[in-house]
C-alpha cells in the first residue's frame, strides 16, 4: 500500500511540474496602467511587459497599479499572446 501512495505521488508530481514553465516571476517597476481594459505594462531593466489584470487583483492592490510603484509580478502566458498577472506584490 505504500508503494502504491508512493508511486502516486511521483507521477503526480511529473504531471504538474511543467506547469510552472509558463508563469514567469519578475521584479519591476508600473509604466502604465489602463483602468477600462485592466491592461497593465510593468518595465524591468532590459524587458517591458503588458498583462491583463483581474477585477478581483485591480481591487486588492489598487496601490501597486500607480505609475513607478516597484513591484513583483507573476505573469501566466496563456499562449496566443493572451498574458495574464498571476500574481502581484509590492517589492
Amino acid at each position: 500500500m505504500q508503494i502504491k501512495n508512493l508511486v502516486a505521488v511521483f507521477v503526480l508530481a511529473i504531471f504538474l511540474a511543467p506547469v510552472g514553465v509558463f508563469a514567469q516571476e519578475k521584479n519591476g517597476t508600473v509604466s502604465g496602467y489602463d483602468d477600462g481594459s485592466r491592461m497593465l505594462t510593468v518595465k524591468g531593466k532590459d524587458w517591458e511587459q503588458k498583462a491583463k489584470v483581474s477585477s478581483d487583483t485591480a481591487k486588492n492592490s489598487a496601490d501597486l497599479l500607480k505609475e513607478g510603484a516597484k513591484v513583483k509580478v507573476e505573469f501566466d502566458d496563456r499562449g496566443g499572446g493572451d498574458v495574464r498577472v498571476k500574481s502581484l506584490m509590492a517589492r
